[in-house]
């Protein structure tokens, strides 16, 4: 499985309407290596993810004009492999669990967060990124091959189909399958490439 052990260079996008707790969390993913851009506001942020496409998203939730789960709902839909955080007080704690019930929301922390708690999460949401980028190009390489045999099954009926014995050995018949072999082996060589 792809791991990125190297957290420098990875991409945050930080909305607060509060300026100081703005520039505190920029300062500390800053000083971590990440690449931050920050916002104001839901209309701010929705500028910046036309040129700017984060890998997390920390929000807090009451911010005038739209609340955090509106706004990190209408990121996800346009950055749909991004990671959300909400950032929360604690009386909009039982808004937070329901969000993450929901699915919508990774992790939420609350106000005033801990330093490490917060790394700690960056790390934990970044690899979970990485996850879930990892288990798409997975999947995409599973419906290429389940279409590549598909194919040759259609070319040469049968071919996928295994017959064994009463002791497990499997039965080939005299059928000359090279051509489909080759075929198989072209197309695993051009499937590899593209990798």
């Amino acid at each position: 499985m792809f791991r990125r052990e190297n957290m420098t260079g990875r991409k945050v996008l930080i909305i607060d309407d509060d300026p100081d707790a703005l520039d505190c969390l920029d300062s500390l993913l800053s000083d971590e290596g990440y690449v931050v851009e920050k916002a104001h506001g839901g209309h701010e942020a929705l500028e910046i993810i036309q040129s700017f496409s984060p890998e997390i998203v920390l929000s807090d939730y009451m911010m005038p004009g739209m609340c955090g789960v509106e706004l990190l709902h209408k990121i996800k839909s346009q950055v749909p492999n991004m990671v959300p955080i909400l950032i929360t007080g604690h009386g909009d704690l039982k808004i937070s669990i329901g969000s993450i019930n929901q699915g919508e929301i990774y992790r939420f922390m609350l106000k005033p967060w801990h330093t490490d708690e917060l790394k700690m999460t960056m790390r934990t949401a970044f690899q979970y990124h990485d996850v879930m980028l990892e288990n798409e190009r997975l999947n995409d390489t599973l419906k290429r091959q389940s279409s590549l045999l598909e194919d040759i099954e259609k070319k040469y009926p049968g071919i996928t189909s295994i017959q064994t014995a009463e002791d497990g050995t499997i039965l080939l018949e005299d059928e000359d399958f090279s051509d489909a072999l080759q075929t198989l082996h072209v197309q695993e060589e051009t499937i590899s490439k593209k990798q």
